[in-house]
């Protein structure tokens, strides 16, 4: 079920050219909006990227006219020559904030310096590192921190060593909360990809089966980990509810074409772009809304996507 409404259409506004991300993001975020930041007083948010995710979870909303895919390098990509559209900022580049988030985190890392400098200009973060989690151990002293939040810890090959770091730099009876991918994750994809071929596969896939290191890792595994890092587990969340959000977001809604669409709406003025996503963002509310709440929701073992909510002992 969606608990707030508000953030799962500020998800929408924010997204809306790549409405899976809009749907993923949302679910993310409830899986553990429960969790009390601002009783944390050091709280550190790994590779936080260009930081509208910590923004929008803290309270933070962006102005309608505002999203996801004003500042890009859409022109230049090509599913032959594959770049990080988003990895790019600007002097120029002005977030536009109907309501500032009262609560802010102390630290941010990230290894992308486009993304920190869009972070820089939400003000969500007091302290910005540009750091490479392939590189440990983390930059911070033993138990320096006392919530310790990231997304991206199955995007390198040593997840393992990483968790036993934030371990470290975790505070005794502080809280961590990791979001992780599982082999689940790309499935739908993966069981189709003898009729699509290598290159709608690779065209949908997008170099995410490369990246993503440790795509092979279970929910059994990631639990072992964890508890052998040293950290108790407090709960295991299923973050992505059903296999319609799964296979959303495995295939793309719009992914593939993506840098065609942000071109497209880059072409038009202000004022009909603002008019055109107002109306496709509330249709896409009416019809996500059911899809997110009605069909039969993953077990653990079926689960693409979880949430770990951990403490230090």
């Amino acid at each position: 079920m969606i608990k707030d409404h508000n953030l799962f259409k500020a998800n929408l506004n924010l997204y809306w050219l790549r409405p899976e991300n809009a749907l993923i993001t949302y679910f993310q975020h409830q899986s553990w909006l429960d969790v009390k930041i601002s009783k944390f007083k050091k709280t550190l948010d790994i590779s936080g990227g260009d930081g509208t995710y910590i923004f929008l979870h803290c309270g933070g909303r962006f102005d309608d006219s505002f999203d996801f895919f004003i500042k890009t390098n859409a022109k230049n990509f090509k599913h032959s020559n594959f770049i990080d559209i988003y990895n790019v900022s600007s002097r120029s580049f002005s977030p536009i904030i109907y309501k500032n988030s009262k609560i802010k985190f102390h630290t941010v890392t990230d290894w992308k310096k486009g993304l920190l400098d869009k972070a820089k200009k939400l003000g969500i973060y007091k302290n910005y590192l540009l750091h490479d989690n392939n590189k440990l151990p983390l930059p911070f002293k033993d138990e320096e921190f006392d919530l310790i939040h990231s997304n991206a810890i199955y995007w390198t090959s040593n997840s393992r060593e990483i968790i036993k770091d934030i371990q470290r730099i975790c505070k005794k009876d502080g809280v961590a909360v990791l979001e992780v991918a599982t082999n689940n994750i790309l499935g739908a994809i993966k069981r189709n990809k003898n009729f699509l071929g290598n290159e709608l596969f690779n065209i949908l896939d997008r170099k995410r089966s490369v990246e993503m290191k440790s795509l092979n890792i279970d929910a059994k595994q990631w639990t072992k980990w964890i508890k052998t890092a040293g950290f108790a587990i407090e709960d295991i969340r299923i973050a992505w509810p059903n296999r319609f959000i799964s296979d959303c977001w495995d295939y793309g809604i719009t992914r593939p074409i993506s840098h065609l669409l942000i071109n497209m709406t880059d072409s038009l003025s202000k004022q009909s772009r603002l008019e055109i996503k107002k109306e496709w963002v509330n249709l896409l509310y009416k019809i996500f809304v059911p899809f997110s709440e009605k069909p039969k929701p993953h077990t653990l073992n079926q689960a693409p996507y979880i949430t770990f909510i951990l403490r230090k002992k």
